[in-house]
């Protein structure tokens, strides 16, 4: 890294408008959440998400049905942000791959009424 110049490993939603369409229900109850969301990628509506399930008083049923996967998604956004954090794309692009396919399993498991 330069003097000036900085280096950077990251990950962001380059469509947002696929997020809505690969899960419209989770996007639909993230989004919910009172928070400045001033991007809506994956990873602002799994952030969204960990908050609204241990803030919004969503029904018991659907908090219950969502905590499990849910759990298992932050906890691969958390892996993810630190293989980031360590300079490693590869396993960052394999932890992307585990998240989009954990966030399937919570979208097929959300019954919004």
């Amino acid at each position: 890294m330069g003097k000036v110049l900085q280096i950077r490993v990251s990950a962001w939603t380059y469509d947002e408008g696929e997020v809505e369409e690969a899960w419209p229900r989770l996007a639909e109850l993230a989004f919910s959440v009172p928070l400045k969301h001033h991007k809506r990628g994956v990873l602002e509506m799994v952030a969204a998400l960990d908050d609204g399930l241990r803030f919004m008083d969503w029904p018991a049923a659907l908090k219950n049905s969502l905590a499990p996967g849910l759990q298992r998604v932050v906890a691969i956004r958390d892996q993810l942000e630190g293989a980031l954090a360590d300079w490693d794309p590869r396993r960052a692009n394999a932890l992307s791959n585990e998240l989009e396919d954990a966030l399937d399993a919570v979208e097929a498991s959300c019954t919004l009424s």
